[in-house]
């Protein structure tokens, strides 16, 4: 269409032109003007149709005779197709009126030439006639080679009875013989030769620019189209197919889309109003369905158009704006029957389109029509004065509703197809019937929108992530938190052209006034939003029908740790991640067996699959597989996959957890040994746990080497002792040592025989040279003993400032011991959030809740 309203807009364009040069001009230019204002307001009106002359509009009583030139200001075309493109209606019926209005307006006279005129003396009148064509600037603005409508084959002229000489085949200029006044053009020119035919009264053509008595013979330039721009013939009635073999898609019925098998339309359901339309071609001449955006008008028309009607009957479906007058001369006297259907019906009215006296001889040829139209239009003609008034008043009107009783939906689901039963299942608020249309129409802007150059691009991805949440099994309305989470899973890398509550705004506009790609929901305060969204229902049907295209692991964590807002759609989320990963853990994929490791519940269950995912390939993961293994007593299975995480990453936790797990077989080994009496292994096996701190059992197994006379353990006994400020026996055992040679027991020995240290020595030893990150604090707790509690506070602040949670405690104690509970329990909540377990445990034996305070 967009072609011919470019012809269209073409065409008036050159009217208009001509009519601004012409007597009439002011007419023709309010005419164009509150067309303009109708279809665009005010501020649509070209500025060369205020001001079409420059100079010689007449204004200054100059009419260009004078042997000034008019300059010509021309209207482009592009002004007017604007304006039939932006839908408004009554535009193009309204413009074709302006134009067979103002077609035939004749020229101003030109003026005095200022040259010879090469003509002068000629006594044939054609020649004057010829040198007063005045060229409109454009590409052709000759508008005596005007496109005829499809009822035109022979020039108009003006005149009541002109005679007209029918023009031979293939050419472009007839000749026409016309009667008008008699007169001489000027006392020079011979009189013209004596018509060949009589004249009729009343028949007139104008010649400007001299008097004329008597007979006069003039040549009519003019070239035939067979259908101007934007304007239809009426095919051969013959041709017409017929209801039975008519193709519903073309007629106005939207198709379902092709994602099913079947790429027909889905059957029709029948409708509540369809009983109350039976027999309508026997009592109503036009039937008019009405309702709202894709509710189903067309296809509800065409079955009461099925039911009343023979299936051989033709039906015609014009186009817009085709011109519907000559429809009764080439019906009349036909056999057979005929059916008008006009879809959409307010692009068909119109002096050339339906009108009551049209209506009227239809109906006395037995030709029912049948049409559909919007709510909106069907109220503005019948209800607000519009141009079709009295033909809706006098038509049988029936209104389609988008929703659906509970008698069509029984209806329905008897049918058993898939797509209606999508439909049902996923519409939302919308009705069946838009869910099967618009689907098609979302999924379209959605692909669109992944394009390059696209100007949502974040758009895009923001549906992508709605539907794959979706298709994790995120039930009901998805919380703003969850979907930009998702959303971040597939932005990485991605330039930030569009922010999310731009890309928002953008999914939730209404397409066709039915339903955006994203649905707001019910407010749901999860973080700091309560805002929530869902994707329309075809739009996740197209998704999961992508088998291809697997849902990012990514999103699937998104999904499982983003739903604890709702316990239902978490164990949704997690059911069917089960079912999902466990079909594709079977056909060996690691990343599946991954997700099952995360989801299952049970431990050995989830290091299991772990495990078979490093084995088939996430070598990256072999680390948590060592790490747990360790967790659970397993060093020696956990050291090849700790070796394997730390050969990859040696500068990770993995070379730790490496000397970790040959602790943990050094002390399996060595109870071994202390098992089968190795003294030696009891010597060891006490080393290991006094290094960890348990003295207890390490003092057991030293007294046991002892006293099976096992002497190289005197020195590690000694230290035992020593902890246990048990300094007598510590001295006896490390001189034993010292004596048999033991350097280290040695140097013990010399130390236990210092005097103790003072407290001033201590505090010289932390507030020495050195930087360390812990001295601060213990500074702070010397301080605290020698008895100066602000130098003490100060230290501790210091400590904290650091980093140092320990030194928030110990100024919690302090505070304490001061008797200020309240501040007490801030510097406790400052130690607490930094992770002290000691701060954490003093809050809990306060009472408060531990739970608020940040891991």
């Amino acid at each position: 269409m967009e072609r011919e309203s470019e012809e269209l807009a073409a065409w008036a364009a050159k009217v208009l032109n001509r009519g601004l040069l012409s007597e009439n001009r002011e007419e023709i230019r309010q005419a164009f003007v509150e067309w303009f204002v109708r279809h665009g307001g005010a501020g649509s009106v070209p500025a060369q149709i205020t001001s079409p002359l420059d100079g010689s509009d007449g204004s200054d009583g100059s009419d260009g005779s004078d042997g000034s030139e008019a300059t010509v200001v021309e209207v482009e075309g592009r002004y007017i197709e604007a304006r039939l493109l932006s839908g408004k209606e009554g535009a193009l019926t309204e413009l074709f009126e302006l134009i067979d209005r103002f077609e035939q307006t004749p020229w101003l006279p030109d003026p005095t030439p200022r040259h010879t005129d090469p003509t002068a003396g000629s006594s044939d009148p054609t020649a004057r006639s010829s040198e007063r064509t005045r060229q409109v600037p454009g590409p052709d603005a000759q508008l005596s080679e005007r496109p005829a409508r499809p009822s035109e084959s022979v020039p108009q002229v003006s005149g009541p009875a002109a005679q007209r000489a029918a023009p031979k085949a293939g050419s472009s200029e007839p000749t026409a013989q016309l009667s008008g006044p008699t007169a001489q053009p000027s006392e020079h020119a011979p009189q013209p030769p004596e018509p060949t035919a009589p004249a009729f009264s009343g028949d007139t053509v104008g010649y400007y620019g001299g008097n004329y008595h008597g007979p006069v013979v003039g040549v009519l330039n003019q070239h035939t189209y067979a259908t101007p721009p934007g304007v239809f013939g009426v095919p051969d009635p013959a041709g017409w197919p017929t209801v039975e073999d008519a193709d519903l898609v073309t007629m106005g019925v939207r198709p379902a889309g092709r994602r099913w098998a079947d790429p027909g339309l889905p059957p029709y359901v029948p409708r509540d109003i369809d009983e109350t339309l039976r027999g309508w071609t026997a009592r109503d001449g036009l039937l008019v369905i009405t309702g709202g955006p894709l509710t189903g008008k067309s296809r509800t028309a065409w079955a009461a158009v099925v039911r009343e009607t023979d299936p051989g009957t033709r039906v015609y479906a014009p186009a817009p704006g085709t011109d519907l007058r000559a429809l009764p001369a080439l019906l009349r006297g036909r056999d057979g029957a005929y059916v008008l259907w006009l879809d959409e019906l307010e692009g068909h009215l119109g002096e050339h389109g339906l009108t009551v006296a049209l209506l009227a001889e239809l109906r006395s040829l037995g030709v029912p029509v049948v049409a559909t139209m919007g709510d909106d239009a069907y109220d503005m003609h019948r209800f607000e004065g519009g141009p079709a008034f009295r033909l809706t008043a006098l038509a049988r009107s029936e209104r389609v509703g988008a929703g659906w009783s509970e008698q069509e939906v029984e209806r329905l689901t008897g049918l058993r197809d898939d797509r209606l039963g999508e439909a049902l299942d996923r519409r939302g608020a919308t009705s069946v019937t838009q869910y099967l249309a618009i689907g098609v129409e979302l999924r379209a802007q959605w692909q669109r929108a992944a394009r390059s150059n696209s100007r949502h691009p974040y758009g895009y991805l923001l549906i992508r992530a709605a539907t794959d949440l979706a298709r994790c099994g995120v039930t009901g309305d998805i919380p703003r938190r969850l979907l930009e989470e998702a959303c971040r899973s597939y932005r990485a890398g991605r330039p930030d052209t569009e922010s999310f509550q731009e890309a928002v705004d953008w999914a939730v506009r209404p397409l066709h006034g039915v339903t955006g790609m994203l649905v707001p929901g019910a407010p749901l305060r999860v973080g700091e939003s309560e805002e929530t969204w869902r994707p329309y229902g075809s739009l996740v049907a197209d998704a999961e029908q992508e088998g291809a295209r697997a849902v990012p692991e990514a999103v699937w964590r998104c999904a499982l740790e983003g739903t604890k807002y709702d316990t239902g759609v978490q164990l949704n989320v997690r059911a069917t991640a089960h079912v999902v990963f466990s079909a594709r853990a079977r056909d060996g994929d690691a990343g599946a067996m991954h997700m099952l490791s995360l989801l299952s519940e049970n431990e050995a269950t989830a290091l299991d699959w772990l495990r078979r995912a490093v084995d088939a390939g996430r070598t990256e993961l072999a680390g948590q597989v060592g790490e747990r293994l360790l967790g659970q007593g397993e060093a020696e299975e956990a050291l090849p996959y700790l070796r394997a995480a730390a050969e990859a990453k040696p500068d990770g936790p993995q070379a730790r957890l490496v000397g970790e797990a040959h602790l943990a077989l050094a002390e399996q080994w060595l109870r071994k040994g202390v098992a089968d009496a190795d003294m030696a292994a009891a010597h060891r096996l006490g080393d290991l746990l006094l290094g960890r701190g348990d003295l207890s059992e390490a003092m057991d197994h030293y007294i046991n080497a002892e006293m099976a006379g096992y002497a190289p353990v005197a020195r590690s006994a000694a230290v035992s002792f020593l902890l246990s400020h048990e300094e007598e026996a510590a001295e006896v055992l490390l001189a034993r040592a010292a004596a048999d040679g033991d350097e280290g027991a040695a140097e013990l020995l010399a130390d236990l025989r210092k005097p103790r240290q003072s407290l001033d020595d201590a505090a010289d030893y932390f507030g020495g040279d050195g930087d360390g990150r812990l001295d601060a604090t213990h500074r702070a707790a010397v301080a605290e003993k020698k008895g100066f509690p602000d130098e003490a506070r100060q230290g501790y602040e210091q400590g904290h400032a650091q980093g140092d949670a320990y030194a928030a405690y110990r100024l919690a104690l302090l505070l304490e011991k001061q008797d200020d509970p309240a501040e007490a329990a801030l510097w406790y909540r400052k130690a607490a959030d930094m992770g002290h377990p000691a701060a954490r445990k003093a809050l809990a034996e306060r009472g408060e809740d531990t739970a608020t305070v940040r891991e």
